[in-house]
């Protein structure tokens, strides 16, 4: 497959994303596929992680699911070497969650950790997520949020000059819901302390932390 070119310079994770190994944290990929796991049931998958970065969930994936195919995309070509460096038998390929491509119906899941916030064109994503996905297919993602009463905070720590949607929390679930179904959410307490990353999903306090996770079904 012929990979597009990217208009994203090379090396973000070495200018914005310096600690993203103590950020993703076995621990972290576990809730991950822990909620994917429940909402999914067994059998093998199709997964594709969109935004996949350095391969971190995909390689946890794969480990826990050996009997499932991955796949995976990003805009960065030095995520894309290294993705496949730790994931040879998954397909990688340069691309933006704007785009689609891969064929219709191909993936029983998608996720995509920490990439919509990123994105301009939202509409363009539903629809790729839409193209992509299996009927009845899962749709997973994690996006920081900045209302509550972390909002504050969250906003003077926030230095990534890619978050191009600073949403609050309803505006993320809203937008889920105008193109899927079956929204469920909750939220992620999370911040990296020293060189120990805290990950704590809760239900009770999900309006105050500063990201959440979102998981819904194409219809």
């Amino acid at each position: 497959m012929t990979k597009a070119p990217m208009s994203e310079p090379a090396h973000y994770f070495d200018h914005v994303y310096r600690d993203y190994e103590l950020q993703n944290p076995q621990r972290k990929l576990d809730h991950y596929l822990d909620r994917i796991d429940a909402r999914t049931g067994s059998g093998s998958k199709d997964l594709l992680d969109m935004g996949c970065g350095l391969g971190s969930f995909l390689a946890r994936a794969a480990h826990r699911h050996p009997s499932w195919t991955f796949y995976g995309t990003d805009i960065d070509p030095e995520a894309i070497s290294q993705t496949e460096g730790r994931l040879p038998q998954g397909t990688i390929v340069q691309a933006s969650a704007e785009q689609a491509p891969f064929a219709a119906e191909s993936f029983d899941i998608i996720t995509a950790w920490d990439v919509f916030e990123h994105v301009p064109d939202l509409d363009s994503v539903s629809s790729s997520v839409s193209h992509m996905l299996k009927p009845g297919g899962l749709l997973t993602f994690v996006v920081p949020v900045y209302d509550g009463l972390t909002g504050p905070v969250i906003r003077r720590l926030d230095k990534d000059p890619t978050h191009v949607h600073k949403w609050s929390r309803q505006q993320w679930v809203d937008w889920a819901t105008w193109s899927f179904e079956d929204v469920e959410w909750h939220g992620l307490l999370r911040y990296l302390v020293g060189r120990t990353y805290l990950h704590i999903p809760t239900i009770r306090a999900r309006r105050h932390t500063p990201a959440i996770l979102v998981s819904c079904r194409r219809p």
